[in-house]
């Protein structure tokens, strides 16, 4: 107070107020009155209300109103004004900032106060004066209400039916009020933001609690300090036996010091490590999970605790052990299969391999029926494995053998007859009657990786010659094969530089709504006569040749050009030679920014290739999908199926192997090989796509399997796009 016993005070201006202190007491009480009712926990639209009321009798014959500023429209409404009717309510809705906006308009406007002692002539009530007029409003006081960085988000005014201006002691008053609703927004949106909070909490609480995946968090000395409900599953723990310890107590002896060494190394490094690691149970079983942890820092940056998600992979390992006997073991006799054969042809070189076929089987069948046959198969089977020839059953009445020593054709051939003579001499016992059996063998010699092909031609000699035992002997018409494929790898360098490798595009259908999902490119060639040669006639010699890399580089450009219009997916075969050749690979990846189609193109890799350049390929994929590309592992299923290098890989698609597909309503091992890769690719959110589908009922068993596409002339044939 001065010496006047008046209250100085400044207003928003910055200016002088000098206050009577029954003036200042006025505007006290007001404050207290509102803080009061926000103690309580009134809600917004009570505070405001009051305020409004409050602010109106210090003024007789006016009203207060509060209007706030739409952030995204840019325009006005009010919130709060309990003495104004509806109506006005809706005569001001919409209101815009600006120079003849009335006195809220220019308050939010110029950011300062709005004093009009006269609403009918001032000029700052030019946009509005209908209003003036239709609710006999004399004078309009508007006071900006601003944000923490000073912007007028909204006005607090004071509307008179008469005309007048205020006094120092309005001033304040409207200033005062002004700052009061910034403080009750403030408060509203921390409330709400706590709500959010809180809610966001529970649901992160609920969604953690309930996972799938197992997880751990521990505190910076690596303590347990929370696990949810898949974690005490999975170990077989209960929480309060593992709060406070460390997780090495489900440690199973599988990892020595330097791998825990080397991960604790990478995660203080790079915050982060995940891996797959052989924990163990509660109960002492060993098992193997997929782990990621993570460090998380306070705000000082330093680690606060350790957060571990993990899977247990035991179900994915039990379900890859079933799919490895479904793909490589012969289900009626127990014997490794033809594809099991191939494998170990290619990884450990045999020298030998012999075929056995059984001299008119198809009469027994015929005869005594299928199950007999499937019992002698069964019997003969045993045999081999009892006289430990560790044999193979490709299939039908075919048997093979495999030699890992050298040996001349004179000593094999002694060996074959002595199988074909104990056979012969076996007796074989199917419900109480004898049988015997008769053998024609074809073998190849030479340790090469087409043993298997050359054992076959051999056997079928054999029965062409009706002898019991045939040799292979190389193709004696080599120096013609020689000419034809020099004539294709002319023909092949004609087409590139003339222009006559193109492209057609088969159709991609989700199952779920048979619309086209994307298409697989497909090379094509013409001759000179322009005539279309078959990709299996081309492209063996074009790899041969070093032709491939521009083949693939046409395909590239024909297709992304054509994408880059049509916009919609498309997937691009490639082979590692591809990948790993540097120059091809910088025009792929050149090629899809610069068409823009990198979030378009899918490409699609060999599973055999694929797993045999692991490295290679992985750097690959790691580079195209951060350009927004996917990946699709082709032919899955015919060879090694990784399922562990899937997992690694991240591809986005599996497609299943014609070969599977065809036979599927046919051959029940097909059937459970299909379904057990798409249970498998569902469990890892990846999609499935059928290949070969050529038929309604194809199309109707891989649409009740779950398989997601559908690719084959039943959907639809290649084709040319434009």
């Amino acid at each position: 107070m001065n010496e006047s016993n008046s209250c100085i005070a400044f207003d928003a201006l910055e200016q002088e107020v000098i206050l009577t202190p029954l003036e200042y007491s006025k505007i006290l009480d007001i404050q207290q009155n509102i803080f009061e009712l926000l103690a309580v926990g009134n809600n917004e639209k009570i505070v405001l209300e009051r305020l409004c009321q409050l602010a109106e009798k210090m003024l007789p014959n006016s009203v207060a109103s509060i209007m706030l500023l739409d952030s995204k429209t840019g325009l006005m409404n009010v919130i709060s004004a309990p003495s104004i009717p509806e109506v006005g309510h809706k005569a001001l809705a919409g209101l815009k900032p600006g120079s003849g906006g009335g006195s809220c308009g220019n308050a939010v406007f110029r950011n300062e106060p709005q004093f009009v002692a006269d609403t009918k002539t001032d000029e700052r009530w030019s946009d509005i004066r209908h209003i003036a007029y239709d609710f006999n409003l004399c004078s309009c006081w508007s006071m900006p209400i601003r944000n923490s960085m000073k912007s007028a988000v909204g006005s607090f005014a004071l509307s008179s039916f008469e005309h007048r201006a205020p006094s120092d002691f309005h001033k304040r008053l409207l200033e005062i009020c002004a700052f009061i609703v910034n403080v009750v927004l403030k408060r509203s949106e921390y409330e709400a933001q706590i709500d959010n909070n809180q809610r966001e909490l529970e649901l992160l609480g609920t969604a953690v609690k309930y996972a799938t995946d197992g997880m751990m968090i521990t505190d910076k000395n690596n303590n347990i300090v929370k696990v949810n409900n898949a974690f005490i599953e999975t170990l077989g723990y209960s929480a309060e036996e593992v709060i406070g310890k460390n997780p090495k107590i489900f440690a199973s002896g599988h990892h020595d010091q330097n791998f825990y060494s080397a991960m604790w190394a990478t995660l203080l490094e790079k915050k982060h490590w995940s891996g797959e690691i052989w924990n163990k149970r509660a109960n002492g079983e060993v098992y193997p999970e997929w782990i990621s942890i993570s460090a998380v820092l306070n705000s000082t940056g330093e680690i606060e605790n350790y957060l571990a998600v993990f899977s247990d992979l035991s179900p994915l390992r039990e379900s890859q052990e079933n799919a490895l006997k479904l793909a490589y073991y012969d289900q009626l006799t127990g014997l490794p299969n033809r594809q099991k054969m191939i494998l170990d042809i290619e990884e450990k070189k045999p020298k030998v391999c012999v075929i056995f076929n059984i001299d008119d089987f198809k009469e027994i069948n015929d005869f005594y029926g299928i199950d007999t046959g499937d019992a002698i198969l069964h019997q003969l089977g045993q045999w081999f494995n009892t006289m430990n020839y560790f044999p193979y059953r490709l299939g039908g009445d075919e048997f093979a053998i495999l030699e890992y020593e050298e040996i001349r054709w004179d000593e094999l051939r002694h060996k074959i007859e002595k199988i074909l003579s104990a056979v012969k001499k076996s007796i074989f016992y199917v419900n109480h009657r004898s049988f015997n059996v008769r053998l024609t063998a074809g073998a190849s010699i030479g340790g090469t990786t087409k043993l298997l092909t050359q054992a076959d031609i051999a056997l079928n000699k054999a029965r062409e010659q009706n002898i019991h035992i045939a040799r292979y002997i190389e193709n004696e018409n080599i120096e013609e094969t020689y000419r034809n494929n020099m004539a294709m790898e002319d023909a092949i360098r004609k087409a590139l530089n003339e222009k006559r490798i193109f492209c057609h595009y088969q159709p991609i259908i989700n199952i779920e709504t048979g619309k086209v999902h994307k298409y697989e490119t497909l090379v094509r060639m013409l001759d000179e006569h322009g005539n279309t040669i078959s990709p299996m006639e081309f492209l063996p010699i074009a790899k041969k040749t070093k032709l491939y890399p521009q083949i693939t580089a046409e395909v590239i450009d024909q297709a992304c050009t054509l994408f880059e219009k049509r916009k919609e997916e498309f997937s691009i075969n490639l082979s590692v030679s591809d990948i790993v050749n540097e120059k091809t690979k910088q025009k792929i990846i050149d090629t899809i920014i610069h068409t823009g189609t990198a979030s378009q193109i899918v490409f699609e890799i060999l599973e055999s290739e694929g797993i045999e350049n692991y490295d290679e390929v992985a750097k690959f994929i790691s580079e195209v999908k951060a350009l927004g590309s996917k990946i699709a592992i082709d032919d899955f299923g015919t060879g090694y199926s990784n399922f562990e290098n899937i997992l690694k890989l991240n591809v986005d698609y599996i497609k299943i192997d014609g070969s599977l597909i065809r036979g599927i309503h046919s051959n029940p091992r097909h059937h459970v090989i299909v379904e057990t890769i798409t249970d498998f690719a569902h469990k890892i959110g990846t999609k499935t796509i059928a290949e070969f589908v050529s038929d309604e009922e194809t199309y109707t068993i891989v649409k009740k399997i779950g398989i997601n596409y559908s690719q084959g002339y039943f959907t639809g044939k290649p084709q040319i796009l434009e």
